[in-house]
């Protein structure tokens, strides 16, 4: 089973070269602890531009209706962001060093963190790994037929709210543990961690079976557990 979850496959290897690049920036000094921070904080963005690429899909060449939803889930889901960065800045102001300003300054706030010294080379590989799993999985695989938009929709938040957990837990380690070199690894390890499992959970997969079987009970059949957990991983 842990073979189904770490060996490299077509299907892990943008999560798996991602990692590979964010570590070697780190080693070369392209990148410092606060940049692979902030690439991982900015990521919850790009998480909801794929997700609303997603449900267009679904809608253009699937079988889903209606584009208001997809206006909809970004008003929604831009509203979240703002709430969560408010919360994010408030605690990152505490930094001096990183210049974020009242945590209410949101666009001022984002322009600092784009202008950070490396992020021009850290960003892309968070967009690249996302890039790579809707071309080479949702797009080659033709997921816009098996999902309707509407369940691609709520697919994000809980994912976001994990993501955003660790990337706080890590400022902290960061900043006030003076480890910042040493959280940084253990953040990219660690999420290279989670995006692998994830991914690990695909239909057809024994890591799926086995979750969806542990799982079931009378309120929740094993096919609706592994619907559920299709979804939330996709």
């Amino acid at each position: 089973m842990l073979k189904d979850i770490f060996y490299p496959t077509p299907q892990n290897a943008f999560i798996w070269l991602s990692s590979i690049y964010l570590l070697f920036l780190l080693y070369i000094g392209k990148a410092n602890p606060i940049t692979i921070l902030f690439a991982y904080f900015l990521e919850t963005i790009i998480i909801g531009i794929f997700n609303a690429l997603k449900m267009f899909w679904s809608i253009h060449f699937g079988k889903s209706k209606g584009y208001t939803l997809i206006f909809f889930f970004l008003f929604h889901y831009g509203f979240f962001i703002a709430i969560q960065s408010i919360f994010g800045f408030s605690m990152f102001s505490m930094e001096k060093t990183v210049y974020i300003k009242e945590p209410f300054h949101l666009l001022e706030n984002y322009t600092t963190i784009l202008n950070l010294e490396g992020i021009k080379y850290a960003l892309p590989a968070i967009i690249f790994t996302h890039l790579g799993k809707f071309v080479s999985d949702f797009i080659q695989n033709k997921k816009y037929l098996k999902f309707t938009a509407q369940e691609i929709m709520f697919k994000p938040y809980v994912r976001i709210f994990i993501q955003q957990f660790v990337v706080i837990l890590s400022f902290f380690f960061i900043v006030f543990a003076q480890v910042g070199i040493i959280a940084a690894i253990l953040l990219i390890l660690f999420r290279l961690l989670v995006d692998l499992v994830l991914e690990s959970i695909r239909e057809n997969s024994e890591i799926l079976e086995f979750l969806s079987e542990k799982l079931a009970n009378e309120k929740a059949s094993k096919e609706n557990i592994k619907k559920q957990l299709t979804i939330f991983t996709e």
